[in-house]
């Protein structure tokens, strides 16, 4: 019998031994799993720290309107602090993206940017084909410069999703949703004779592109729910003529009433129904991507002006929204890490020398090349004794160029503390090739000439400077031409 029961727990042993080994238990790993599974946490983490590189490169840009211009140009606008780092002139930016067939087919038309990504992923130009009488959206990757996409619609500005993927428009009397997924446009069935077609098209869609905002005749705003094309609700608001400025948050919206004269913009929580009044005769307002200020116009005013939501403090804003002398109002914020340098269609220089450069302290160089390596963190200080007036720069630009303007960072600018201890550029002389030459005082935002320049150099005299409150090295950071 003891054998007998030995023999039993043998067996018994030797299938459970079997089955631990079996390769469908779902707890036995091979050296193989483990190997793909180290791989795939190694791809997680790299997946990871790309994301948040991404995240830590990101800036601030703005589509913005020049004001000022009977055809106002339209412009895509990096904020770095109070200056504007670069801009992009829309026009040039499509005509650098568009292939050679599109330029010659839609030559005759006129292009403006109708919305970017908020994360600055892709954009949407409107082309009007005034002589045929219709629209033509374009759809570009930021990143590749590719097309993703092209339609017609209707003679009538559409107003554009978030997204890009939703596209209301008016034809006939009626009002469409176009769906760039499903390609198809779908009628807006109106329930009531308080809403008009023209009201609709003052709307603005929501963040995430699901639901549309906009006033009826009857001072509701009236939310539709563009997914399943039906309405959702009314809000009911004061008399007077409405807009909807901008759908700021999930639940967040701005709007405008214009009653007896007085314009009075309000900040409308959407769940609970509750408003804040923001200010009056403020044109145009726009909140910023984090929600702290609002950006606006006021009228007959030549500034913008912010407004701190926390504090309610009113201020002017300074020259970051002056490009080429006029002011440029911005009506959509995005945020994003694209790097659209290579956009710009900015001049290169073949060599440059300078005067005098001083002395390297270890690694920190004050070279001149310094001065064209698109890094506002490095600079180019003179080397001699005194404060550096008289001190030159010559831009060679390799062959004969046309000028349009010019960009020059002043300053130290690695930091405040850099930028106060040094000395900076207080009027500098240009001289071109041509004979003509020109003094400037004015620095750090673009600077666009009366008449774009042919020259094969630029030279740059330092008349006079800014004393630092430590060194007497004149020091500029950066220079760009375009």
């Amino acid at each position: 019998m003891k054998i007998i029961r030995s023999i039993l727990v043998i067996l018994f042993l030797i299938m459970l031994s079997a089955c631990n080994a079996s390769p469908k238990d779902p707890t036995s790993f091979s050296s193989k799993t483990v190997g793909v599974t180290s791989e795939a946490i190694a791809s997680s983490n790299k997946d990871n720290k790309t994301e948040l590189v991404k995240e830590k490169n990101k800036k601030e840009w703005a589509v913005t309107i020049e004001e000022g211009r009977e055809d106002p140009e339209t412009y895509l606008v990096q904020l770095e602090g109070t200056k504007v780092e670069r801009f992009l002139n829309a026009k040039k930016l499509i005509s650098l993206l568009q292939p050679k067939e599109d330029k010659e087919k839609y030559r005759d038309s006129y292009v403006d940017v109708g919305r970017v990504q908020e994360d600055g992923g892709q954009v949407a130009f409107v082309l009007d084909l005034f002589n045929e009488a219709k629209l033509i959206i374009q759809i570009y990757d930021l990143d590749s410069g590719n097309k993703v996409n092209e339609f017609k619609l209707p003679y009538n500005r559409p107003v554009i999703s978030p997204d890009l993927t939703k596209y209301l428009y008016e034809d006939k009397d009626r009002t469409y949703i176009y769906d760039t997924v499903t390609k198809q446009s779908t009628a807006i069935h109106l329930d009531g004779s308080s809403i008009d077609i023209d009201d609709i098209h003052l709307g603005q869609f929501s963040p995430d592109s699901t639901q549309f905002c906009f006033t009826d005749s009857q001072q509701n705003l009236v939310i539709f729910d563009v997914s399943n094309y039906r309405f959702i609700k009314k809000i009911h608001i004061d008399s007077g003529m409405a807009i909807v400025n901008q759908w700021t948050q999930k639940n967040q919206l701005i709007y405008s009433i214009d009653s007896m004269s007085v314009n009075k913009t309000y900040l409308l929580n959407l769940n609970n129904e509750e408003r804040r009044l923001l200010g009056k005769g403020m044109e145009q307002p726009l909140m910023s991507r984090d929600g702290s200020e609002v950006w606006f116009e006021k009228l007959d005013s030549p500034s913008n002006y912010k407004l701190n939501i926390n504090t309610g403090l009113e201020s002017k804003v300074a020259s970051i929204t002056i490009i080429n002398e006029n002011m440029a109002t911005p009506v959509q914020w995005f945020y994003t890490a694209n790097d659209f340098s290579k956009y710009e269609s900015e001049i290169k220089v073949h060599q440059i020398k300078a005067s005098s450069t001083l002395p390297s302290k270890g690694t920190q160089t004050y070279d001149a090349k310094n001065l064209v390596d698109r890094d506002s963190s490095t600079a180019w200080c003179e080397g001699v004794n005194g404060n550096g007036e008289g001190e030159t720069i010559v831009l060679d630009l390799g062959s004969l160029q046309k000028v349009n303007g010019i960009q020059i960072i002043n300053g130290y600018a690695k930091s405040e503390k850099s930028y106060r201890e040094n000395n900076r550029v207080q009027q500098l002389k240009l001289e071109f090739s041509d004979g003509s030459s020109l003094e400037m005082n004015d620095f750090n935002t673009r600077k666009k000439f009366k008449e774009p320049i042919h020259t094969s150099f630029i030279k740059l005299t330092i008349l006079s400077v800014e004393r630092g409150t430590k060194y007497q090295d004149t020091c500029i950071s950066d220079i760009r031409l375009f």
